[in-house]
């Protein structure tokens, strides 16, 4: 009842509060050529309080009283515009928009020096950087454009201290400073974006389902501050979609391609249309699709690592050999709404939809050493990823020194297998189709195990960076015997419900507070089963038929010109052609599997199944109180404090093994508090030169899956997977000092230092078990008592324009961040734990480094962006040792991209990534212990840009 009438009054507030406070406001837009300037500085002269600009350009001045004054609007890359104003009669003054750029008219707007698009951009993402309040990095959506980033996350790998993990060579997660990709917030608009996946692995977002286009900036914020959602270790990275312009704006560009290692053409169109309908009311709209065929070829080794014999643990289980095809499409479409009730009240909606297919072929072989043959493996699936968001809100100004705004939000992730198409969309799953032959091998160690020959005991094995399976018979389609059907059934969900409301108030010129509360409702439904038919003659049935690879529809493996053509080919003696995708489809036909005499061994209702489903909610209360306090002309801090209470409930199964393995129905509950002190200081030492200091308390909330309360058995994989609904978040104490120095016209050095002291970090420990006769790779979430993790980071952009000749149109931007970290591991002998060993937190990388080197004119723009990450362990197999723990290797690609501009409205560009073709490589223990290698090739594209 207490909420209730608090609510009451605020509501009341309010509505009425325009009408009771008189108030005189000045107000505008500030724009340039290329569009709203977003965090420009605006203030009157000889007054204390300076304001910024907001994502649209637009500001309000309160309280300005009757008389003559001068407004004064600041951005880097361009002189500073003085506008005199007159205000009488306490009436609201309208300056309208405010364009830097334009022809100085009657002395009071001084002559820019911003003359190409991309200085424009730079100066965007600059004078967002300095004007902030914290530590942040911002990246503008026309940057983006400069560069062959078709997706969120290839666009944001060129921000300092991010790196990301990459699919197919498509970046899908984004990580800053090193740390693990959950631990990193990906919003949109301020909200954290749901996540679904093929693997619901992790509250990390796939990047990949979201199109650069549209994109109207990024802001990374390195250092929280309450009004953010606390649960960001790494740093909050804020994606902006595009807002409604002035004028009527239409944009389109098309584009076509081509990808190396698939042989395919790559298609890319978007649009994007503005305006404005009345004088109030204004809109944004765009579109964008993107088809391409993408690739790659993987060895992969599989180490017997959990074998309690030492040298034996060394040994290689299993070869794999695996030709993925993917034809992908990208669809997204964005609109904005803006509504001017006044120069005081504001509205707004925001609508996203964005949908990515994945079409995957996959063809393996698997060189099974330890049991004695071979398997070949066909699957193909469309993977169906949907993400849609919808936002509506509004800002007013209540009284002189009050601003209210709030918002309502609903946003929904949906992933699902989609295959094969003549199965009802309730029954569709990734289809499975594997045939084994008996097989013996070759340069097996004396004991019969296969090595490297750097782990043998007699030296006997492979010596090259992959490992060939030297068999002794050839593998004939007329002697693989068909083995298994399998679909892999997964439709799961996640869902965002969110309320939130801030207010904030100007004590006086130099302080001012802010109070807010925000509510989330977060569902997530999961809907996982495998089930698998085999022959009846493999059960034992006598008379049952027996059915051969060659009696199948096939088709040439590999696909599109070779398999691992980088290593030479190596596998070309081992290949032969597989069945079809339309084949594999006819084998999910009830009158198919009859002839074929195949059964049903898993089902739905199997216990392997049973506890794969599972349904979870999450509720979180969040509020915080944030004061910042102008100390001077030089000094500022920032500080307060965040509050967040989470209750987690799940909903499960789990199977009681007595005479009639029973499913038993389980409920899980887990609530938490956390309360997150924060300040942020801003030291500005001179007109250019600012340094920061930072004390933020964040936290990771446990993974969805790591909470599942039931225990997941896939006999395909040979894995099991147990959660732990009793998981504490992972919490973090962050320091942050970070020193920008501004210089010439849009040049720019920082450097920073920062110290995360963590506790209870997650981690996911492997190890191998035994259950009859079988190996299965056991993975379970644990919590450990802390870590500890510094770094500092370093970052340039400079322009040669003083430079003579050509030269002064090149520039370069680069940034480089080292971590280090260290994290204390449980060693275990013989299953039980006998101390602790030092290691570094998985997923984080040790050396993070991005350069771009540019040439630019004001129609030939010529840009090489080269993106690096250091090796890091990426799988801690704390039972096997450290010498078993996997690394990915260090990894360096190269893109290029230029563009010339026919006409102010038109630009032709051609774009190229990966250059070099830089594989994903990674070891385990040394890096001459290969697990895994991948290829994903070359791809580019040739566009055109027009802009009306």
């Amino acid at each position: 009842m207490e909420r209730k009438r608090l609510f009451l009054t605020k509501a009341a507030f309010f509505l009425l509060g325009p009408l009771a406070f008189a108030q005189t406001t000045v107000h505008g837009i500030v724009v340039d050529n290329e569009g709203n300037l977003p965090n420009a500085l605006v203030y009157i002269k000889d007054t204390g309080e300076k304001i910024t600009s907001d994502t649209d350009g637009s500001f309000v001045l309160n309280n300005v009283h009757d008389g003559k004054y001068q407004l004064i609007v600041e951005y880097k890359g361009y002189d500073s515009m003085h506008i005199p104003f007159l205000v009488s009669d306490k009436k609201e003054v309208d300056l309208g928009l405010i364009r830097l750029g334009s022809k100085p008219k009657e002395n009071n707007i001084q002559e820019v020096i911003v003359t190409s698009v991309y200085k424009a951009s730079q100066a965007r993402a600059i004078t967002m950087k300095k004007n902030s309040n914290t530590i942040t990095e911002v990246l503008s959506a026309d940057a983006i454009g400069k560069l062959p980033d078709r997706n969120a996350a290839d666009a944001v790998q060129r921000m300092q201290g991010v790196s990301i993990e990459r699919d197919m060579g498509e970046g899908r997660f984004v990580a800053v400073r090193g740390t693990p990709v959950q631990w990193t917030a990906s919003t949109l608009n301020g909200n954290r974006m749901p996540s679904a996946s093929g693997d619901n692995a992790n509250r990390g977002v796939q990047m990949d389902i979201f199109p650069s286009e549209l994109i109207q900036n990024v802001r990374l914020s390195k250092a929280l501050t309450p009004d953010l959602d606390g649960d960001a270790i790494g740093g909050n990275v804020d994606f902006i979609t595009k807002t409604s312009p002035n004028k009527e704006t239409l944009a389109i560009s098309t584009a076509s391609g081509y990808v190396n290692m698939s042989r395919s053409p790559t298609y890319n169109t978007s649009v994007v249309y503005g305006n404005k309908i009345t004088n109030k009311l204004k809109f944004i709209s765009s579109a964008v699709i993107w088809e391409r065929y993408t690739a790659i070829d993987q060895m992969r080794n599989i180490f017997n690592y959990g074998l309690k014999d030492k040298a034996e643990s060394y040994s290689i289980n299993q070869l794999q050999l695996r030709d993925y095809q993917a034809n992908r499409r990208t669809l997204g479409f964005n609109l904005g709404v803006d509504y001017e009730i006044d120069s005081r009240n504001k509205l707004y909606f925001k609508g996203l939809y964005s949908q990515y297919k994945d079409g995957q072929s996959v063809r393996e072989t698997y060189f099974n050493f330890d049991n004695k043959n071979v398997m070949l493996q066909a699957r193909h699936a469309d993977y169906i990823t949907g993400l849609y968001s919808m936002q509506i809100g509004g800002a007013h100004q209540v009284g002189r020194r009050m601003e209210i705004s709030w918002s309502l939000s609903k946003a929904r992730s949906e992933f699902k297998f989609n295959s094969p198409g003549n199965l009802d969309q309730s029954e569709r799953g990734y289809p499975i189709v594997n045939f084994i032959q008996p097989m013996t091998y070759g340069s097996l160690s004396a004991n019969g195990r296969k090595y490297m020959a750097m782990d043998a005991p007699d030296g006997i094995g492979d010596t090259g960076e992959y490992t060939l399976p030297y068999n002794q018979q050839n593998i004939s389609a007329d002697k693989l015997k068909l083995n298994q059907i399998i679909l892999s059934q997964n439709h799961n969900s996640e869902t965002d419900l969110r309320g939130q409301a801030d207010l904030k108030y100007k004590v006086s010129d130099n302080f001012e507070l802010k109070f807010g509360t925000k509510y989330n409702n977060k569902e997530k439904i999961v809907n996982s089963s495998l089930l698998v038919w085999m022959p009846k003659s493999s059960l034992g049935v006598p008379g049952a038929p027996v059915s051969y690879l060659n009696q199948f529809n096939r088709e040439d493996f590999p696909y599109r010109g070779g398999f691992m053509n980088p290593l030479g080919n190596p596998y070309n003696a081992v290949i032969i052609d597989q069945i079809t995708n339309g084949q594999i489809d006819q084998m999910y036909n009830t009158a198919v599997q009859n002839s074929l005499g195949l059964a049903q061994v898993s089902t739905k209702d199997s216990n392997s199944n049973i506890t794969s489903s599972y349904r979870g909610t999450e509720n979180v209360w969040a509020s915080y109180l944030m004061g910042t306090w102008k100390v001077s002309d030089h000094i500022q801090l920032l500080g307060g404090l965040r509050n967040e209470y989470n209750d987690v409930t799940f909903w499960g199964k789990k199977v009681i093994s007595d005479k009639a393995n029973r499913a038993e129905d389980i409920k899980d509950n887990k609530t938490y508090n956390v309360l997150l002190p924060m300040v942020n200081m801003k030291w500005n030492l001179s007109d250019n030169r600012i340094l920061r200091l930072a004390y933020t308390r964040s936290f990771a909330r446990p993974d969805f899956n790591d909470l599942n309360p039931g225990t997941i058995v896939n006999d395909i994989s040979n894995t099991i997977t147990q959660g732990n609904t009793k998981l504490d978040p992972t919490f973090s104490n962050n320091f942050d000092m970070m020193f920008e120095n501004y210089f010439g016209k849009l040049d720019l050095i920082t450097a920073g230092v920062f110290y995360k002291d963590i506790t209870n970090l997650i981690y996911k420990d492997q190890s191998v078990v035994n259950i009859d006769g079988r190996s299965y790779t056991f993975t379970a979430p644990k919590n450990l008592e802390g870590a500890r993790l510094f770094g500092f980071e370093f970052g340039i952009s400079k322009r040669f324009e003083n430079l003579p000749g050509f030269l002064k149109n090149i520039g370069f931007e680069g940034n480089y961040t080292y971590i280090s970290s260290k994290m204390n591991m449980p060693v275990y002998e013989n299953g039980k734990q006998t101390g602790t060993m030092s290691t570094t937190i998985p997923n984080q990388a040790k050396h993070i480094f991005n350069t771009i080197l540019f040439y630019e004119t004001s129609k030939l723009m010529l840009r090489l962006a080269g993106n690096y990450k250091g090796n890091y362990v990426s799988e801690i197999r704390a039972a096997a040792g450290a010498d078993h723990y996997q690394y990915f290797d260090k990894n360096f690609t190269v893109d290029l991209s230029t563009s010339y501009a026919i006409t102010r409205k038109v630009r032709l560009f051609i774009e190229l990534n990966n250059i070099f073709n830089e594989p994903n490589r990674y070891y385990m223990g040394v890096k001459d212990r290969v697990e895994n290698i991948s290829y994903s090739g070359i791809r580019g594209q040739l566009g055109v840009n027009f802009n009306f």
